[in-house]
């Protein structure tokens, strides 16, 4: 392992060993490269290798060889360049890192033009706009999500939003008015997945550009500035005349809409969609609903941990890698776009419930779509791509041809689909699938690939069939006949050496040396002489002397030249079959939609048979409804683990009784849990799958707004405090009645009573003001006093202690009522305190916790009045606390009395009645009493 950085770069001192006057030059032209505000990586082909140079080689060296003894300098003294050399493998592992899987860079490749010697950026690339380097980032890896671009712009609050999906030719737009934080725009950016977003380069220091910038950056796209000329809408009706289908005119309303239309004259200008010409008259456009799908902010994301994290696989902890049970890389990518545009039409949801329900009680259907069918399905969307741009080659071809083939066997299996919804399932999908794939359809691209190539000798080689064309056929025949003299020269060969043919003389051909002879060393021996006379040797080696004579060479002459008119006819013909095959490219669009479709429903079905307990159908209701309940849920990511068995819980939200729920309990208790499980049951009947539950009942919501977990964000400057005050101000601002808020342990980066105050004060407002579901985690135990005719109800964890041994023992239930006690304490015990340590935390801990309800209502009383303060100090008793309040009151309102107005009678009137007024009040405070009678 330690030598396998060195051996990957034993190429860099070749590549980057150049002459001194070679390596001056290189040095200048590098150091004059613009330097760019954004991160911007720049390779160079070097013909046998890759390198990069100055801070992108350290980058390379720390990232990929893990040591930095593989930089190379060229130049000398301050002058001096570091370089590293990559092959043509580690160039595509790092431009997937940089461009797929990293915090997002621009990608720029050079070419050395000869014998100038210049340099010129040939290609480039972003998160958003990868199509230069599309065959290097999966060539070995399936094809990400789509490469979703977009183009931003505010002005005086209101949003304009465009975006550009490259791989699926769909361009959209809106334009909405936003609060400050832009929780729609945000919401809109997690929608449709954006990779890159490009933002004006004026204004991006200001309060308001910052502030989209941060948003831009917690969707987790590249924020790309560019000139205010590029927002210009002036060309774009005539750019979507050449891009879009139909007539542009039926796209007024987009074109109409100056802050949507000027977002999407930057986005078309920075996708340079227009320059290929596979896109005119292909691309779809529509005015972008941000109703459309529920809104799920980034946070909201994060929380219910939809989507793996970069550095995690697609198995990790999260949803996508739960319900990932696909069979194609279509449907892998649809699912992960499903998870982040969660469906709020009752009957769309309805409608893929229908197909998962017909796929769980039909295993014979599911089983074979899964089993042999989906399977066999290579990335229709990506060789469809790639034959729009006459890139694709004939195994490519082959690949579509066998998926062709398998869609009349698809479509049979659908048809045996004979539950309540068999009618929709035929009707939708297998008479479609036997539409497209009918004589008049894909049977003409069959017949084609079966005229045009050679299917006898596939896998091993993928050639155009001589019967094809006459030329090639008249070429082919040429080249058998040479083939027969060659062996008829090889028979004689072999009888003038006295050798038996392919058994010890060998009749073999190479690119090098084309048709020759070979003997092993010790049969060379015997006949030397004769080959010393009468034969060519063309190389001798250990394993054996090569060699020819003159009738072979001269016949391998010819049959070289001719195999070079046969390989460029091949060529020239294999463009004529991509040509005509790209005409199918629509229909092949079509199956890619269609069949990941079924792909992602059938996975949906499988995920929910073989759950450990299996999920069920969820009853959908309108928005308006007041219900919410789920029997016996359970969190799906945490059963699934390995030897866990889950503890289910019901979670029954009614408005008017318990549509605002707090749960209090310990730590590690399963308060966390519960509540992001019951997000992720709403979130996945949603998107159309079964929830894992005994029963659910589910109104639809418009937005899940999630508080959970926030953490420091020490590159945008912000607080754990802050960045939680940030997502609570979100949901304040965009909440609706329809939505469901889950807040986890707010107010903690603060003091107590600031902490409780606020968490106080936002759930009031959540109550009265949003009337949106909520469920509250807390330990501000306090906070369950507002439990009420408001629709307010308490709910606690379960944990034992056993008063021997002092265990506590989580049930991980959860129970009507607040809790009656904290387990930090008990938590610590487990962290292995110091007893000493402990011992004075229980003193304290009995000394200032009080859970009874009079307790929590002292306490909200503290909140509530702004004229009553407490100290903060440990020790301090209530009546302590109150007599304090008490005597600073009086010393304020003597400080107050305007002596310089009042005669001395008056002031030593009001002095008494002052002291008359604090001695009345010190009768109900021992303390103040105390302190009176010392006084005097």
């Amino acid at each position: 392992m330690s030598n396998e950085p060195d051996a990957r770069a034993a190429t860099a001192t070749g590549a980057l060993a150049l002459d001194d006057a070679a390596s001056a030059k290189f040095v200048r032209f590098y150091r004059g490269l613009p330097s760019e505000t954004a991160r911007v990586v720049r390779f160079f082909d070097r013909k046998d290798c890759i390198s990069a140079h100055g801070d992108d080689a350290m980058y390379i060296a720390r990232a990929f060889y893990k040591t930095t003894s593989v930089i190379k300098t060229m130049g000398s003294g301050d002058d001096a360049l570091p370089g590293v050399a990559l092959n043509r493998s580690m160039f595509e592992s790092a431009l997937r890192e940089l461009l797929l899987d990293g915090d997002g860079a621009r990608v720029e490749f050079y070419e050395e033009s000869k014998p100038s010697g210049t340099w010129t950026c040939v290609k480039s690339a972003s998160p958003g706009k990868l199509q230069a380097f599309e065959d290097e980032l999966f060539r070995s890896n399936e094809m990400s999500d789509a490469s979703v671009v977009c183009a931003v712009r505010v002005a005086n609050g209101n949003v304009g939003v465009a975006y550009a999906n490259t791989t699926t030719r769909e361009l959209g737009a809106c334009a909405f008015v936003d609060d400050e934080q832009y929780c729609t725009l945000e919401s809109v950016l997690c929608q449709i997945g954006v990779k890159e977003c490009v933002v004006p380069k004026e204004g991006t220091e200001t309060p308001e550009g910052r502030r989209l910038r941060d948003v831009v950056s917690r969707c987790g796209a590249l924020a790309t500035e560019r000139q205010a000329r590029d927002f210009d809408a002036q060309d774009l009706e005539n750019d979507l005349g050449r891009l879009v289908r139909g007539n542009v005119e039926a796209h007024r309303a987009v074109i109409d809409q100056s802050h949507a239309a000027a977002c999407l004259a930057a986005v078309l200008r920075f996708s340079e969609m227009l320059a290929d010409s596979a896109n005119h008259g292909r691309c779809t456009l529509s005015m972008y609903d941000t109703g459309r799908y529920m809104r799920l902010d980034a946070s909201a994301l994060r929380a219910l941990n939809v989507l793996p994290e970069r550095s995690d696989g697609p198995s990790s902890f999260s949803l996508y890698g739960l319900l990932n049970k696909c069979r194609t890389p279509m449907g892998r990518r649809l699912l992960s776009r499903w998870l982040k545009q969660p469906l709020v039409d009752v009957n769309e949801i309805a409608t893929r419930h229908d197909v998962v329900n017909e796929f769980v009680t039909n295993a014979e259907v599911r089983d074979a779509l899964r089993g042999a069918h989906l399977r066999a399905l290579p990335d229709i969307e990506r060789i469809t791509r790639k034959l729009e741009r006459r890139k694709a080659s004939l195994m490519d071809l082959c690949r579509l041809y066998q998926a062709s083939a398998a869609l009349p066997h698809m479509a049979e299996a659908l048809e045996r689909c004979e539950g309540r919804h068999g009618d929709y399932i035929r009707k939708k999908y297998a008479e479609e699938l036997k539409k497209l794939s009918a004589p008049s359809h894909l049977g003409r691209f069959e017949a084609l690939l079966e005229a045009a190539v050679d299917l006898s000798k596939i896998p091993d080689e993928y050639v155009i069939c001589a019967s094809y064309d006459a030329e090639l056929g008249e070429l082919q025949k040429q080249k058998d006949t040479l083939e027969k003299q060659i062996r008829d020269a090889f028979a004689d060969a072999s009888d003038d050496l006295g050798m038996e043919r392919d058994k010890q003389l060998k009749l073999e051909h190479n690119n090098m040396h084309g048709w020759f002879m070979r003997l092993t060393k010790k049969d060379e021996t015997s006949v030397r002489k004769k080959l010393s006379v009468s034969y060519q040797i063309l190389e001798a080696k250990k394993d054996g002397t090569k060699f020819t004579n003159k009738k072979i060479r001269g016949l391998s002459e010819q049959r070289v030249s001719l195999d070079r008119s046969y390989d460029a006819k091949q060529r020239h013909l294999v463009d004529r079959v991509v040509d005509v095959a790209a005409t199918f490219s629509e229909i092949f669009l079509s199956v890619s939609a269609m069949t990941a479709e079924i792909d992602v429903l059938a996975s949906f079905a499988e995920v929910a048979v073989s759950a450990p307990v299996p999920f069920v159908r969820p009853i959908m209701h309108e928005k308006t409804s007041d219900t919410i309940h789920l029997e016996n849920s359970r969190h799906p990511n945490v059963e699934a683990q390995d030897n866990v068995r889950f503890i289910a819980n019901t979670c029954s939200m009614k408005k008017g009784e318990s549509w605002f729920q707090i749960i209090t309990g310990p730590n590690m208790g399963g308060k966390s849990t519960f509540i992001r499980q019951v997000g992720v049951c709403v979130l996945l009947a949603q998107v159309g799958s079964f929830v894992p539950c005994d029963d659910a009942v589910i109104a639809v919501r418009d937005a899940i707004f999630a508080r959970v977990g926030a953490g420091d964000c020490q590159l945008r400057g912000i607080s754990t405090f802050m960045a939680e005050m940030l997502e609570t101000a979100a949901i304040l601002k965009a909440a609706t009645s329809s939505s469901l808020v889950i807040i986890d342990e707010l107010g903690r980066g603060t003091s107590t009573y600031d902490g409780f105050g606020l968490a106080w004060a936002i759930s009031e407002h959540i109550v009265n003001e949003i009337q949106a579901p909520c469920l509250f985690a807390t330990h501000f135990h306090e906070l369950t006093a507002l439990e009420g005719p408001s629709g307010v109800s308490n709910f606690h964890v379960e944990a034992l202690i056993d008063q021997e041994s002092r265990k506590l023992t989580m049930l991980y239930q959860i129970k009507p009522g607040a809790c009656d006690q904290s387990f930090g304490i008990h938590c610590a015990e487990f962290a292995r305190f110091p007893e000493e340590v402990l011992k004075i935390a229980r003193a304290k801990a009995d000394e200032l916790e009080d859970f009874s309800k009079s307790g929590a209502e002292r306490a909200v009383a503290d909140i509530s009045d702004p004229k009553r303060q407490r100290t903060d100090e440990p020790g301090v008793s209530d009546d302590m606390a109150r007599g304090v309040v008490r005597a600073r009151q009086f010393l304020s309102d003597f400080a107050a009395v305007p002596l310089d107005r009042m005669t001395p009678a008056e002031a030593v009137a009001r002095a008494r009645q002052l002291k008359s007024e604090l001695e009345t009040d010190a009768k109900h405070s021992p303390w103040l009493l105390d302190v009176l009678s010392n006084a005097a």
